[in-house]
């Protein structure tokens, strides 16, 4: 299921995110940004949290791999909402060592179904952007000499989840939330995409991973 648990529908689904009870997750960090919504990271899926212009030192996306992103420079995105207690924790490890505090916590306020219909027909220029980041880390070699730049390993792992979301879940997660924040249901139009090249190149992950 791609839906949340109760416990975190709770915190986070809610009009008003219930930071408070991020303590439980990440000791006494405090998230006191107050949005920036109007300059959002277009890959960014839908829900309460949200980032714009994180660092790109590649630290967000080993914290949370399930769940944080990186477009082709390494700023940070929300790929996939936290289901769980421990992707909601992960999420926040993420948060707390972003630099510029571009991690934000009030998409509930600005998300409407209409704007959420919109950016899931945009689904197809999405995918074809992280394929081309999911196979430009296939190809990077094993050590990296980029300082304070990326990650200090490739991680294709994280681009094949991404687009393993987008097969299997995000459609089913984003109709539930239009109507938790509208409370009237509504149906996408299904996301048909030919995944061949992702195919491919999740074949060659794994053949890569068998060889190490």
């Amino acid at each position: 299921m791609a839906i949340p648990s109760k416990e975190i529908e709770k915190i986070l689904f809610e009009q008003t995110v219930n930071t408070e009870e991020f303590v439980r997750f990440i000791g006494n960090f405090k998230f006191t940004n107050h949005g920036d919504f109007e300059n959002i990271n277009w890959l960014n899926t839908p829900g309460p949290i949200y980032t714009s212009n994180t660092d790109n030192c590649g630290t967000g996306q080993v914290e949370a791999m399930n769940n944080v992103g990186g477009d082709e420079d390494y700023h940070e995105v929300i790929f996939k909402q936290p289901l769980t207690e421990q992707e909601l924790k992960e999420i926040l490890t993420a948060a707390s060592i972003d630099p510029y505090d571009a991690y934000y916590f009030d998409g509930n306020k600005n998300w409407t179904s209409k704007l959420i219909i919109d950016w899931w027909s945009k689904s197809h220029e999405r995918i074809t952007y992280i394929l081309d980041c999911y196979q430009y880390e296939l190809n990077l070699p094993d050590i990296l000499d980029r300082p304070l730049y990326g990650p200090r390993i490739p991680i294709p792992e994280n681009y094949k989840n991404w687009l393993d979301f987008y097969q299997s879940g995000l459609k089913e997660y984003l109709e539930w939330y239009m109507t938790k924040i509208n409370t009237y249901p509504v149906t996408l139009n299904e996301l048909n995409f030919d995944w061949t090249r992702k195919n491919k190149l999740d074949n060659l992950l794994k053949s890569k991973n068998t060889h190490i």
